[in-house]
């Protein structure tokens, strides 16, 4: 994973790539795509993980209870937010389609990992 978003492949294309290499192998990944698992592109550029890891939490603490959340420490600009369930996603993509979704001031793009 970290190799295709260092090769310029966003991180979504990246997890379907991997999963669908590894489908077409015959490999048993340790576990499918989770489906209460958000992507978030477009973030600021930050190499504060701990700084923004806060701002995507209360971005998102509003549609459910968060599990964990991550931002990319490679200054990419993206991170994910695991929810604790899979319609906390839902809620949030409902909410994305009729308005806008901000971090830091900044309007995110989001979508679920479900191939």
């Amino acid at each position: 994973m970290v190799y295709t978003v260092r090769q310029g492949l966003n991180p979504s294309d990246g997890t379907s790539i991997i999963h669908s290499c590894a489908a077409m192998l015959g490999l048993q990944l340790e576990n499918d795509l989770p489906n209460n698992v958000l992507l978030v592109t477009g973030l600021l550029k930050t190499k504060d993980t701990t700084q923004g890891r806060k701002y995507l939490i209360e971005a998102f603490e509003p549609f459910g209870d968060i599990e964990s959340a991550a931002i990319a420490s490679s200054n990419k600009g993206f991170g994910f937010v695991r929810f604790v369930h899979p319609r906390s996603v839902q809620r949030a993509l409902e909410r994305f389609r009729t308005s806008e979704i901000e971090v830091q001031d900044v309007s995110v793009m989001i979508r679920g990992l479900k191939l």
